[in-house]
């Protein structure tokens, strides 16, 4: 409640009630959460093809902890073992942002992202998009905007945490999600997507996510047994 407007904690349980995994960044010093990430495994099929998709529902982190690297860890060790337990299944991330933060994830981790500032959505990206949009979030998918808009409020950052700084509004990654989605402070979603792959993935994010589905598929060999589904993991 700190964080966001329009909130109620039911809603909130529900929401949380249906993901499969809560990843947790606590203090070192006093094992208070300071931020977390909601996750749920989608499945679909797309021109014939199977995939995964990892859907992030809320995510926010403390601002005295922001910089901090532990959550994207905590998140790749889940998304590795989804890669390992699925292996020649293409994994994508399906986020959806309502604050410029969330979505400079996306350059800050991963070499191609859509919509990006810089090309064009490939049109299988597109449809990627499109279906997962659809079928997770039916009639409040916008094709034409690539955003969500739902018929109540649905929770929106605090004025504070939505208000973008001087220094931020010359960034064209900014401007970019400013203009994609210009009323995201009314909680107004962008629908985004990035493949989950070592090769796609920058700097800490790739060498945790390497890490993890070795670890994973170890474990696997070592038990003689398909690595499980993850279903739950905390960090």
């Amino acid at each position: 409640m700190r964080h966001y407007e329009h909130v109620s904690f039911p809603r909130f349980q529900a929401d949380l009630a249906e993901k499969d995994c809560v990843v947790l960044l606590r203090d070192g010093v006093t094992s208070e959460v300071r931020g977390f990430s909601t996750l749920k495994v989608i499945s679909t099929v797309v021109r014939g093809r199977r995939l995964q998709a990892l859907f992030s529902g809320d995510t926010i982190i403390d601002p005295a902890f922001w910089g901090d690297q532990e959550l994207i860890r905590g998140w790749c060790r889940f998304a590795g073992a989804v890669r390992a337990a699925n292996p020649g299944t293409p994994l994508y991330w399906l986020l959806i942002s309502k604050g410029y933060r969330t979505y400079l994830y996306l350059p800050l981790f991963f070499a191609r992202y859509y919509p990006s500032p810089t090309e064009a959505t490939p049109s299988f990206e597109q449809e990627v998009i499109d279906t997962l949009a659809t079928q997770k979030f039916g009639a409040c998918y916008r094709r034409t905007t690539g955003t969500l808009e739902f018929p109540e409020r649905m929770g929106n950052l605090t004025p504070a945490l939505a208000s973008v700084p001087p220094a931020r509004q010359s960034d064209p990654r900014v401007r970019f999600f400013l203009e994609r989605n210009p009323t995201y402070a009314l909680g107004t979603e962008l629908v985004c997507l990035a493949e989950i792959s070592p090769s796609n993935m920058r700097s800490i994010a790739g060498r945790a996510l390497v890490e993890a589905e070795r670890q994973a598929a170890s474990e696997s060999q070592d038990s003689g047994r398909p690595a499980p589904a993850p279903r739950a993991a905390v960090s």
